[in-house]
């Protein structure tokens, strides 16, 4: 059990972020003889994603701490995470923004597929920085790496979603190797992130907190998750007839882009 945790831990490292994660599987894993099990892994990734979000948001509040601008400290703490995650998601979402300005599903995925971004996708990523530099800057310093933490762990909870309700628009690729979705990891992965978004509120806290505060931070949040991904996959499955790994990505960058706008709103 340690050594598939192990395992898991390290697809799911080596996945959503940059960090040198082979050095956690077995040694027939790190040498390419055998598979690595992405679709088993996906219960841990909630938890990879938290501690990004949360890696995110200490960098900001210690930038707000010492006395950076609110919007330098947020694009700083943006850069970083870009860095970290090796804009995987960003990627996604400049691809699914490129695809909308073709007019059937085949041309749609066949400018997905390609590693050229377009004015649309320069447009997307371009107002999702915005929004999300603009939302960190506004979140106080106290709850900055609460917010990061559920707002990353809901955003990567969220993109799962899709292939447990979508089957793959392409018969390859990161899709393919999601699908059919293990329920048994998906099922460990909302454990995960339940215990993420409904534990982190009373961190620091030593009583009971009160109830919309409670509610604010933990359920609204996971509804509003829900409700994107449920948007996202009617879109793909109208319009591509399943979902891709662009798709999952651009989905993440929406779900952190609403969430983080929700947090700043509550400050």
């Amino acid at each position: 059990m340690a050594s598939r945790c192990r395992l898991d831990l390290a697809c799911g490292l080596a996945l959503l972020t940059r960090l040198p994660a082979a050095w956690l599987a077995p040694l027939a894993f790190r040498t390419g003889a055998a598979p690595w099990p992405m679709a088993r892994s996906i219960w841990c990734w909630p938890l990879v994603a938290a501690g990004v979000g949360a890696g995110s948001g200490c960098i900001l509040a210690l930038l707000r701490t010492a006395h950076v601008p609110a919007l330098a400290a947020a694009g700083l703490a943006l850069a970083c995470q870009t860095a970290l995650t090796g804009a995987l998601h960003e990627d996604g979402l400049a691809d699914m923004a490129d695809s909308f300005g073709a007019a059937t599903p085949e041309r749609k995925l066949a400018i997905m597929r390609d590693s050229h971004v377009g004015s649309y996708g320069v447009i997307a990523l371009s107002l999702s920085l915005l929004v999300r530099a603009a939302a960190l800057a506004a979140l106080p310093v106290h709850s900055a790496i609460m917010a990061c933490a559920i707002t990353a762990c809901l955003a990567r909870m969220a993109m799962l979603l899709l292939p447990a309700s979508i089957p793959p628009a392409r018969p390859d690729g990161l899709a393919r190797m999601l699908y059919p979705i293990p329920r048994g990891s998906l099922g460990g992965a909302v454990i995960c992130a339940l215990a993420v978004v409904l534990g982190l509120p009373f961190a620091g806290h030593t009583g009971a907190l009160p109830l919309w505060p409670y509610f604010a931070y933990t359920v609204a949040p996971i509804g509003i998750g829900c409700a994107t991904a449920w948007l996202v996959a009617l879109w793909a499955k109208r319009i591509l007839g399943g979902f891709t790994g662009d798709v999952l990505g651009g989905c993440a960058v929406l779900v952190e882009c609403l969430l983080l706008s929700f947090y700043a709103a509550l400050a």
